[in-house]
């Protein structure tokens, strides 16, 4: 089966997907941002020509599926050494044993980091006031304003104002008490 050849758009790559055309850009553009074709065609195990038909009439199927694949596998670098996925594909399998990630478990964890950052920025800012309140200086001036305030309450308390009757609770001046009759034979 041949393909309308598209030899006429400068783009080139027209035809592919967008997620094939943006693998082969992001995994065999040179320094100067050209395709480098050679390292497209050893990657795909193809020809340099078969390369410059895709980039003229677009890339076949199983291009588009590889990529897809590629995509959603563990990269094979030295910091993803052993993990894999298990065989029914639900499980990320670590290096350690019994250790394992579901996408449940996963979200789960993501979850718990933010929540985690959250707290550990509500105690930041809880910590930052305490010591402002452990402060000496503050701590001063605070038990000044509660001995303002208390004077102010005692003043309050014996003033008329609040005195029944609108009158003082006790004379003002203090009248000796009288004496009965028992007590001054006493004497």
């Amino acid at each position: 089966m041949t393909k309308k050849s598209n030899r006429s758009t400068p783009n080139g790559f027209i035809k592919m997907k967008k997620t094939t055309r943006d693998f082969f850009y992001s995994t065999f553009s040179r320094a100067d941002g050209a395709l480098d074709k050679q390292k497209a065609a050893d990657f795909f195990g193809v020809t340099l020509r078969t390369i410059s038909n895709w980039w003229s009439t677009g890339s076949p199927a199983w291009v588009d599926g590889y990529v897809r694949l590629y995509q959603r596998s563990i990269p094979d670098t030295k910091d993803w050494d052993g993990f894999r996925f298990s065989h029914d594909r639900k499980e990320l399998l670590t290096p350690y044993e019994r250790h394992s990630f579901t996408p449940q478990r996963l979200l789960m964890d993501f979850y718990n980091k933010q929540f985690d950052r959250h707290t550990r920025t509500e105690n930041r800012q809880l910590n930052k006031q305490v010591e402002a309140l452990r402060n000496d200086e503050e701590a001063a001036a605070i038990r000044s304003e509660l001995d303002n305030i208390i004077s102010t309450i005692n003043k309050l308390k014996n003033s008329p104002v609040v005195a029944p009757k609108k009158a003082y609770s006790e004379t003002i001046i203090r009248q000796q008490p009288k004496m009965n009759t028992q007590q001054k034979r006493r004497d």
